[in-house]
């Protein structure tokens, strides 16, 4: 069996790396800081506009990372997802762009993936949950409850949602009165609590592993930098399934200068062994 590090990626390119402009520098700096990182599985989010033009900018990421992409359409605001993976060490046997059929607010989609030396597929189900309306959210994370339990499955993406043991805000300055229906508790009176966080715990009481909170890290935030006055938080995770074969070695968020200014979201790193000895890749770039 071969005994070597997984390195899986979750990134939020926001707007596909496009400016409103339509220059595309940010997705060059995002290109090169993945490139950087050295992925096997990379999967993003808001791939807008990329499956134009004879998926051009599709071909070209791929091209750039020198990885075999998947797109899966999203059904709202062409936040498309992307499935990369690099052969050969990783190859897709399977992929189904909306194994949710039609029930999510962008898509969920499910890649099988054979990993060089492994007899056991790994699924990868990539998905955006819905940002604007917490019972929905909360609805898309029990559909994923059924793979909660399993010993194969990955589930990565932006989920929109904070864990349960992740910081309270002190005040509200930070939020627009107009955004509180999509973030926090709304009582049957129609007043406000606090954040909702309901979709991360039922994917925690269905089995789905935080790793961060496995391996005992600092918290991390993996959005909150780009807009003045917002709020350090997270929203983006690589969450393995509770009897996942494959350990987790490490889990990091890129929170660098760069970083910083190539999306409103961080990319998220997990590295993952199978035992009984993981081999260590290169370690993370870091910028000052």
């Amino acid at each position: 069996m071969a005994r070597s590090v997984l390195r899986v990626v979750s990134y939020n390119t926001l707007n596909g790396g496009r400016n409103s402009d339509g220059v595309l520098d940010r997705l060059i700096s995002q290109m090169g800081m993945l490139r950087e990182l050295e992925p096997d599985v990379v999967c993003l989010q808001e791939g807008k506009r990329w499956n134009e033009n004879g998926s051009e900018t599709l071909n070209a990421v791929a091209a750039a990372l020198e990885m075999e992409a998947r797109l899966a359409p999203s059904a709202s605001h062409g936040c498309h997802l992307v499935t990369l993976v690099r052969p050969p060490r990783v190859r897709f046997v399977h992929f189904f762009p909306d194994v949710a059929e039609g029930n999510f607010h962008h898509t969920v989609s499910r890649a099988d993936l054979q990993v060089e030396g492994e007899v056991e597929l790994l699924r990868v189900l990539h998905t955006h949950l819905d940002p604007f309306d917490p019972a929905d959210r909360a609805a898309e994370a029990r559909w994923l409850t059924q793979y909660g339990d399993r010993t194969d499955t990955l589930l990565v993406g932006d989920l929109n949602s904070e864990a349960p043991g992740d910081p309270e805000p002190d005040t509200w300055d930070w939020l627009p009165a107009t955004q509180y229906s999509g973030n926090r508790i709304q009582y049957p009176d129609g007043s406000y609590g606090g954040l909702d966080k309901t979709a991360m715990r039922t994917l925690l009481a269905a089995g789905f592993v935080d790793p961060a909170a496995g391996l005992e890290l600092d918290f991390a935030r993996t959005a909150g930098h780009w807009r003045k006055g917002d709020r350090d938080h997270r929203s983006d995770y690589i969450l393995p399934s509770k009897h996942l074969t494959w350990r987790v070695q490490s889990y990091t968020v890129i929170d660098t200068p760069r970083a910083q200014g190539a999306s409103d979201h961080l990319p998220v790193v997990a590295d993952l062994y199978r035992e009984p000895h993981p081999v260590n890749k290169p370690p993370l770039v870091e910028e000052s």
